[in-house]
């Protein structure tokens, strides 16, 4: 599988299973990716085990946007929390939790996926990497309907249509989740901010 052809297939494919059927061929260029098959997450708020979890999550995108690095991103927000697994602080805490995890995974797509990429020869740009960085740092970050959030993700620097790239990623994350009260509140803030919401507020700055 070409690049260009698997960036077409996160963009494109209409369900999990399409994409999963070609995950030997994502892992060539992702191998890292390989370590969260079947990889049990022992949580309770997901249902899916990590790799299926990141593939829920490139589905659940809107089709074919613009920006490829976004559904990169989406499929490997989470590569950093086999890193990061820790037990519960509360010894009635039966799961298992990911503390830093976006920390870790900016870390090896800054460090190690993007490198790799780079040396096959993938054409990204400076700007690509940033974006790519961009929303796997992010991912995880707790949202306000406020315009202080939207400044503070503005002074990254980020554009505004980018930060509403990273809402459907968000959404889409959370739409991957056992839908218990505060992932269903997650999603609500993150639809909004990603509509019109967001545009009133981008509006004021």
């Amino acid at each position: 599988m070409q690049f260009n052809e698997l960036v077409t297939l996160l963009k494109t494919a209409e369900n999990v299973e399409v994409v999963n059927a070609c995950r030997e061929e994502i892992a060539e260029w992702f191998p890292l990716v390989r370590r969260m098959f079947e990889y049990d997450q022992q949580n309770s708020a997901h249902q899916y085990d990590l790799w299926m979890h990141s593939l829920h999550t490139v589905i659940g995108m809107p089709r074919n946007l613009e920006d490829d690095m976004l559904y990169l991103g989406a499929l490997l927000h989470d590569v950093g929390k086999p890193d990061c697994q820790v037990r519960g602080k509360r010894p009635e805490d039966t799961d298992m939790h990911y503390y830093g995890h976006p920390v870790r995974s900016r870390g090896i797509v800054e460090t190690e996926v993007i490198p790799f990429l780079l040396e096959k020869g993938v054409p990204l740009s400076e700007e690509d990497c940033k974006r790519l960085i961009y929303y796997v740092a992010h991912h995880d970050d707790t949202m306000h309907l406020t315009v202080e959030c939207v400044k503070e993700h503005l002074e990254v620097p980020v554009t505004f249509e980018t930060l509403q790239n990273l809402m459907h990623l968000e959404v889409s994350d959370a739409l991957a989740h056992v839908q218990i009260p505060v992932v269903v509140r997650r999603v609500e803030v993150c639809s909004a901010m990603a509509g019109e919401e967001g545009w009133r507020l981008y509006e004021q700055i």
